[in-house]
Formats: structure tokens, sequence, C-alpha cells
């Protein structure tokens, strides 16, 4: 069975693409060759129980309507403060975007709200609004784990829930075509190539599909788009700029919306959501409110409501967040300090991030953050899920890990909810994303 899962995954290439000067961190990096990283898998699947994934899905949908609405509070001339904070770093077409009524880039194809587990129930960490990344790795490892195991479970698929989604904003906004064509629009030497080709390869089945990068988008023209480039990297590029201001007429799908998935955002919405004068101030309705109380763990700005000293006592029971950080390497979770314990990464990510020698206490840390240019945020810690399984690692070697894993659920907005699977990532530690040295695990809903 192992050698079939590992034969699967081969075939269907569980990879990251890889730059000739590694894996590809510096997201101003072009690279159009280089090889494949395979993704490490946990072959023991991850199993959620319909009936909970159900309400998950329910109360995601839900916390997802408040977006637009939280926006709209912060675009408010008595919070320009606040907006400013949250979204200065911006620029180009993403400040832009974050400046316009909400509702001018409000339909996206789709989303991905990153989960992790509370006892048993699963609580929203983070979104990812822009080019939601792991339909199809989901579908990839599922699928081997079925094919290697003959095992059953869901047999949805994220891939075809995000082709059809796209076809819905086609015609939602005005295509008339039964058989559009399709770009998929991405850098060069995009890590996630491996999934970009499977979209291709599985959508080309239905309709004319391509790839193309900012270099080639002039010479490629189709009918609809899906975006899986950043909009700040295309700031050089004046057509695909154009087509991403009129989104909707050139069927340029997601619409540009860092500003929905910067940390800070989560904290407001998680603050608003608990104060009753704020909630009524926002026009958040009770549905709404209940949603994100029940599933958005505390998660404010810092400083906040809770001073210091609280902090510090309490410091293993918090997670801290750069709001505008990505892939988990500026993420520290309180009781993996390692000051104390001997854990080295996350002293080394903390004196390389205050560009200090000596060890970082968590006084420190706090005292560092209160002068720091950046936007910080604290969430309260959950307990996540233990899993214990083989692992296939990156060179198919198979070893044995007590890790973590958590789950991410995927949605759309503005058109018919055509999505609701999800992926589940691994990791020997509880900060589990694949840029830090996590994997992948099979998921299923039963």
């Amino acid at each position: 069975m192992i050698q079939n899962f590992i034969d699967e995954l081969a075939r269907r290439n569980v990879s990251v693409h890889v730059s000739v000067h590694g894996l590809i961190r510096d997201k101003s990096v072009r690279n159009p060759g280089g090889t494949w990283r395979r993704i490490p898998v946990a072959m023991e699947p991850v199993i959620v129980e319909k009936s909970r994934w159900d309400s998950l899905v329910a109360d995601a949908r839900i916390v997802l309507s408040a977006f637009p609405v939280v926006l709209s509070w912060l675009q408010r001339p008595e919070n320009a403060g606040l907006f400013q904070r949250l979204f200065g770093h911006l620029s180009g077409i993403e400040a832009e975007a974050a400046a316009a009524p909400p509702e001018k880039n409000w339909g996206h194809a789709t989303l991905r709200f990153d989960l992790f587990w509370q006892d048993d129930d699963l609580k929203i960490i983070e979104a990812n609004c822009t080019i939601p990344a792991m339909q199809a790795y989901s579908d990839m490892v599922r699928e081997s784990w079925r094919a290697g195991s003959s095992s059953g479970g869901s047999t949805g698929s994220n891939s075809e829930d995000l082709l059809e989604s796209l076809l819905a904003l086609y015609h939602i906004h005005g295509g008339t075509k039964s058989r559009p064509k399709i770009a998929i629009v991405h850098r060069e030497g995009d890590a996630q190539l491996a999934e970009l080709s499977h979209f291709e390869k599985l959508w080309g089945q239905k309709f004319p599909t391509v790839r193309v990068t900012p270099e080639t988008f002039a010479r490629e023209p189709a009918d609809l788009y899906y975006r899986h480039i950043f909009a700040h990297r295309i700031d050089g590029h004046p057509e695909i700029v154009a087509s991403l201001r009129d989104w909707r007429k050139a069927r340029f799908f997601n619409p540009v919306s860092a500003h929905y998935e910067v940390k800070g955002f989560l904290a407001v919405l998680s603050g608003i959501a608990a104060d009753d004068a704020l909630a009524a101030s926002a026009g958040l309705s009770v549905d709404q409110r209940r949603a994100i109380n029940d599933r958005v763990p505390w998660t404010r700005l810092l400083p906040c409501e809770r001073d210091t000293a609280e902090v510090l006592k309490n410091f293993d029971q918090y997670v801290f967040k750069s709001s505008s950080g990505y892939g988990g390497h500026a993420v520290f979770i309180g009781s993996e300090w390692g000051s104390d314990r001997g854990d080295n990464s996350t002293q080394a990510r903390l004196r390389a991030l205050m560009r200090v020698h000596d060890s970082v206490t968590p006084k420190d840390f706090l005292a560092w953050i209160a002068t720091s240019p950046g936007v910080w945020v604290i969430q309260q810690r959950v307990s996540g899920r233990r899993h214990r399984s083989k692992v296939i690692t990156a060179s198919r070697d198979v070893i044995e890990v007590d890790g973590f894993v958590d789950a991410s659920v995927f949605l759309n907005a503005g058109a018919p909810p055509l999505c609701g699977g999800g992926v589940s990532r691994f990791a020997a530690g509880p900060l589990v994303n694949i840029g830090t040295g996590g994997g992948l695990a099979p998921f299923a809903v039963r």
C-alpha cells in the first residue's frame, strides 16, 4: 500500500516548483527553469464528520458575508486612522481596492479560510482572499490516498468546484460562450506550478485552457481569467492592471483584495463582533456576530485591551502574527517561545526579525512590537489536533511522526455557493504551514 501511495503521488506530481537557487521565497524572483521538490504527505487521512463540516461551511459563509460590511465601516472618515494603520503599507491597485466601495471588489471565485481545531470544533484563524492555493493539491493527495489504499471518503473535487465558480461568475458578468477560453495567470517560476498544471489539464478536458504570465498575457487573449498572481507583481504590465481595474468586464477573477487577507482585518472583525456598540455602528447582523464570535478565536490588534502584564502572565495562551506576513514566517506561538525551552528555530527567527544577537524574551518582544512600524496581531491560541501518522517525506522515505494537522475550507462570493471543500496540512509542530517545512494530509468528509 505504501509503495502504491508513493507511486500515485509521483504520478500526480505533488510537488512545489523550485528555482535553481532553492525554493522561491523572494517573491520578486523570476525563474523560468528550476526543478521540483516533493511535498511531504501524511498517510493517515484527516476525516471530518459531515454534519460538523456542513455546520462549519455554513458559519464560514456568514463570517465571509461580514467582510464588506466591516470594510465599509473602516472607510468612514472617523476611522481614517485605523484604516491607514491597516492598509497604509499597500500601494498601487491594492491600495485603490482597499479605498474603493466594498461592492466594487466583491465577487470572488474562491477564497480560503484557514482553520485549527479547538477540541472537536474548527476555528477560523486566517483568511486568504487573493490567490488561495491548495485546491488541486488537496485533490491530488486525496485521490492518491484513495487509489493507493482503496479507501472511501468524499469524492468531491475542489478543482471542479473552482471551475464551476469561475463559469458562474463568467455568465453572471455577461459571458455568453458555451466553451469560453480560460487563461490561468501566474508568475514565472510559480512555486505552485504543479497545481496550476493540474488545473490546465483538468479544465482543458472541457474548455480551451492555457497558462500565461505577465510577459505572455497580451499574446494570449481569453474569455475568462483566473488570477494566481499577487497584484503588486503586475505593476509594470499596464494591460493586466487595466483588466483588473475593470475585472467584471474583463471577467478576471479574483478581484484585487489584499486588504481582506491582512491579518489585522480579521482582528478588527473579531473586535467589532464582540462589542455591542461597535457591532451596531458597523451594521453586523445577529447571525454575523454569532458566527464570528463562535468561529473566530479572540483576535485583536496590538496593543489591545489586555495590558502587557496580563499578556505576559498568560503568554503561552497566545499567538502573535505580523499583519502583513505570509507563509507562517512571521508567526510566533507563545508556548513554543524557546527562551528557556531550547527551541532554537523560534529564537533564530526572532533574532533575525528584531536584528539582535541575544535571546529574545516575551517582554523584549512586546516592547519591540510597541515601537515597531508594522502592525501586529495577538490571537487566542486554540489547542490544535494531534495527528500520528506515517509520513512520506520529500525524499520518499517513510517515517513516523506525531504532529499536528490543520484544515482549510474553500468558499466563493458573489455567485451561487458552489465551493465548500477543504484541504489539510500536516507538520511536526503546531505551526502548520508548507512554507515552513510542513506537508499535506489526505482530507475527506464523511
